[in-house]
């Protein structure tokens, strides 16, 4: 670890029981707001990685001294593990309410992946997925990590099994599809986070978002997905 990775002396890391937890206190305190500090940290990591994020540039970008960040969060790595919790209970939590809330499972994979799209080609995502490009980056070498990813994973499986599970009952799938199918849409979606930082556009990643739903839902008076959006095809 560095010299500029190292947390001050004195310094405890922060972790829960089961190594997902951030029990340093969140909220105004030392003279700055934390989660302000710390949104602006995940967007650091968000746009240039871990490893092309600096201390110096982080605490430039949250607005504090380095000493105020290091008794805050702690080293570079406790403040990447805090910014990924975050991402996952803010930005992750946001995008996989359409799927939880829709009464009809089917309208809210629709939802999701349009969300999806938009969010790749004129929002935030337009960088990936925080958390799926800190799996390309930490794979084999941050195993600690892993239950990070792991639970996010687990949370979009299950949000994608219970939409599933209403559309099956409602008649809106193929034969054979059900919430089985929730792995390949994890995966599906794993895949547009990479293909989205490569800027490929709309059409190809409206594509992608079709054929995977076109897989699964019940011929033939299904529409497309642009079709539902009312998008021109280019």
């Amino acid at each position: 670890m560095s010299a500029a990775e190292r947390p001050a002396r004195g310094h405890h890391r922060a972790g829960g029981a089961a190594g997902l937890g951030y029990d340093r206190p969140v909220g105004r305190t030392r003279g700055f707001d934390t989660e302000q500090a710390l949104d602006a940290a995940l967007e650091t990591f968000w746009v240039h990685g871990y490893d092309a994020s600096s201390m110096p540039e982080l605490c430039r970008a949250m607005g504090i001294q380095p000493g105020s960040a290091y008794a805050a969060f702690g080293s570079k790595r406790d403040l990447f593990r805090a910014a990924l919790q975050r991402y996952a209970r803010t930005v992750s939590s946001e995008a996989v309410l359409g799927l939880t809330s829709s009464p009809s499972g089917l309208d809210g994979l629709r939802s999701y992946f349009d969300d999806l799209v938009e969010a790749m080609v004129d929002g935030r995502r337009r960088w990936g997925c925080l958390i799926t490009n800190s799996l390309v980056e930490f794979a084999e070498r941050d195993p600690d990590l892993a239950g990070v990813f792991d639970l996010h994973l687990a949370n979009l499986e299950a949000a994608f099994e219970a939409a599933l599970t209403r559309a099956k009952a409602a008649g809106d799938l193929r034969s054979g599809a059900g919430p089985e199918q929730a792995k390949l849409l994890v995966a599906v979606v794993q895949g547009m986070n990479v293909l989205a930082k490569a800027r490929p556009g709309r059409p190809a990643l409206r594509s992608v978002a079709d054929a995977a739903l076109a897989g699964l839902v019940a011929a033939p008076d299904a529409p497309r997905l642009s079709d539902r959006c009312g998008y021109l095809q280019d």
